[in-house]
């Protein structure tokens, strides 16, 4: 600031005062401008990372975990009502209806919500197809279920159970991987851009400030007024436009930050660990349906809980949870979805919640031993009878425990998503506008402030 103020108010420089004020104002506008377009530009990327964030990509992210959620209920609906003679387990078909209802609906809200072309059309695409040649194949499992075919009910079952594994979870998951690159790859380099733009803002916002301030001691010490109260004004309102766009962009990132990193990792753990659990769930069933292919069924079972949860040796659920309830910030050798969001906790209830899902889930497993002890040692139908049972204490019974402790940890997360997404909106709500009117108002007031000094040269 000294140069400028030097440059302006040496009287052997070969500029005279009244070109001297004009290059002040030149300055001014030029400084102006710049920090216009460096707040705009900043907020535009910031809007940009949130819409992204709250509005493209995770909505199409939950809606591919949830797909994955009704497809492998279906399965292991299906899978239970063929366990058992024709007719005789309602809340089976009952079940896969609902699951087929929820899966079509979303494949519908999917559609809807394309936003990166084929890249996400091809999965959905392929979604929609793969449905359509699964329901065909179960029919035909539950027709011939119904004459008392087994066998021609295994085949027609496990070509059903090949889309299933093959087509329409793959295809699930791939919607899934789409966006979530998409949304990594905007969030990591929205994170970047915002900290150079809040570094443009407060450059050009500084020179700004220096300007307008050397033009106030310019006008000071040739005119010999103390202070010129239209520079006054023009330089008051710039410090406070530079504090508050400051203020509110690291609001703003603050808010993103919290949607991502908070509450979004912690929502898809938790919607991975859901579907794994049904996958798990279906592959339950599939062990006592199909003898065949029951050791297949059963790495299928252990392989996806040990993704919801592995607890490491040595170690128990109570002593994990005891662990976690005494503060600890992370359980060594502790893995799986569980593990991953027990290590994200940020919100109220967020902790108790999820250690409760843990917690069912070992009890979960328990049944599940139970059950495979009852198939080993011939006892077939009881183990059926504990697989499909809804009563207290039996399988499916644990299964919806779980998934009502996982929904409940999953609404913790969403409700804090939604706030820190329509904060961060509002935040940079409307803000070009409100940018366009104070850079214009110091523009103004400099010219005004400086006309009248103009003037007495014109005379």
């Amino acid at each position: 600031m000294s140069n400028i103020i030097a440059v302006l108010s040496n009287k052997n420089h070969q500029f005279t005062t009244p070109q001297r004020l004009k290059g002040g104002l030149y300055l001014t506008g030029a400084t102006s401008l710049l920090l216009l377009i460096a707040t705009i530009s900043g907020v535009q990327g910031q809007r940009h990372a949130i819409k992204t964030v709250g509005e493209n990509s995770t909505p199409s992210i939950v809606t591919a975990q949830r797909l994955k959620d009704a497809f492998a209920g279906m399965d292991a609906n299906v899978a239970n009502e063929l366990l058992v003679p024709a007719g005789q387990n309602q809340d089976a078909v009952k079940g896969y209806e609902e699951r087929y209802q929820k899966a079509a609906e979303r494949l519908v809200a999917a559609a809807e919500n394309i936003t990166y072309g084929d890249k996400e059309r091809k999965p959905i695409e392929t979604m929609q197809l793969g449905l359509g040649n699964y329901i065909a194949k179960i029919q035909q499992a539950r027709d011939f279920h119904a004459r008392g075919d087994t066998n021609a009910m295994l085949v027609a079952y496990r070509a059903s159970a090949e889309v299933m594994d093959k087509t329409l979870l793959p295809a699930a998951d791939e919607l899934d991987k789409v966006n979530i690159q998409v949304l990594e790859e905007t969030y990591t380099d929205q994170k970047v851009a915002a900290n150079n733009s809040l570094m443009l803002i407060l450059i050009s916002g500084a020179a700004l400030m220096i300007v307008l301030v050397g033009m106030q001691i310019f006008v000071s010490q040739r005119m010999r007024r103390t202070f010129n109260p239209m520079l006054l004004a023009a330089t008051t309102i710039a410090l406070a436009f530079l504090t508050y766009t400051t203020g509110t962009l690291q609001s703003a990132a603050e808010n993103l930050r919290t949607a991502k990193e908070d509450a979004f990792n912690s929502m898809h753990d938790l919607r991975q660990a859901r579907s794994a659990a049904y996958i798990a769930n279906a592959a339950e069933s599939r062990y006592l349906l199909d003898p065949v292919f029951a050791n297949n069924y059963e790495q299928a079972f252990f392989s996806n809980i040990a993704q919801i949860a592995q607890i490491p040796h040595g170690q128990t659920v109570e002593t994990i949870a005891a662990a976690y309830n005494s503060q600890a910030q992370k359980v060594d050798g502790f893995k799986g979805y569980i593990a991953d969001e027990l290590n994200n906790i940020t919100f109220a209830g967020e902790k108790e919640a999820n250690l409760a899902s843990l917690v069912t889930l070992d009890k979960y497993l328990a049944i599940d031993q139970q059950i495979r002890q009852l198939e080993r040692s011939g006892k077939h139908q009881d183990a059926i009878a504990l697989c499909v049972g809804n009563k207290p204490g039996q399988s499916n019974w644990l299964f919806e425990e779980f998934k009502t402790a996982n929904q409940k940890t999953f609404d913790i997360n969403q409700v804090a998503f939604d706030k820190a997404i329509g904060q961060g909106f509002s935040n940079v709500d409307g803000f070009e506008i409100k940018t366009g009117i104070a850079v214009g108002m110091i523009a103004l007031l400099s010219f005004l402030g400086l006309l009248p000094r103009l003037k007495e040269y014109s005379n």
